[in-house]
């Protein structure tokens, strides 16, 4: 297996926009079966129509259950950058937040494989695209666009 990356946030990680970017809550990096917020651990993987990358890992301290808000904050942070995030549950608040960072939170029920999920997502994405999966791809694209523009506006010195 490739070497996982370090980073401090997902958003560091250099990836084509024709990838998902997607996180998983896993204790053993195997199956989704962790809530959003007490996850111990997050898998996060490139993934497109034929490959599924795994890109990076980040083990998460047991925290207090309720009324933290506070242990919200590291996983966002973390997850930026993130198209989708799959967890066993996620609480109202963490949904909200996930959403303003541009990453879409999917609950999955009874521990299901995370190459399961690869595998249903691989084929959404060559075939007919859920809506979920063509709002995000037209998001990259255009956030994708809007830096190239942003570059171009720029001077350059030779």
């Amino acid at each position: 297996m490739n070497q996982l990356a370090d980073v401090n946030s997902v958003a560091e990680l250099e990836v084509d926009a024709n990838k998902l970017i997607v996180a998983f809550a896993s204790s053993d990096g195997e199956m989704v079966n962790q809530h959003f917020g007490s996850s111990l651990g997050f898998h996060v993987y490139a993934i497109d129509g034929t490959t599924a990358t795994p890109l990076a890992a980040k083990s998460f301290g047991k925290e207090q259950r309720d009324g933290n808000e506070e242990k919200l904050k590291p996983k966002l942070a973390w997850l930026t950058g993130c198209d989708m995030v799959y967890c066993g549950s996620v609480g109202g608040t963490a949904t909200n937040e996930l959403i303003k960072l541009g990453a879409h939170p999917v609950i999955v029920k009874g521990g299901p494989d995370i190459e399961d999920i690869i595998t249903e997502l691989q084929q959404d994405i060559t075939g007919a695209m859920s809506p979920l999966l063509e709002r995000i791809f037209k998001q990259k694209t255009a956030k994708d666009n809007s830096r190239f523009a942003e570059m171009a506006d720029e001077e350059w010195a030779e």
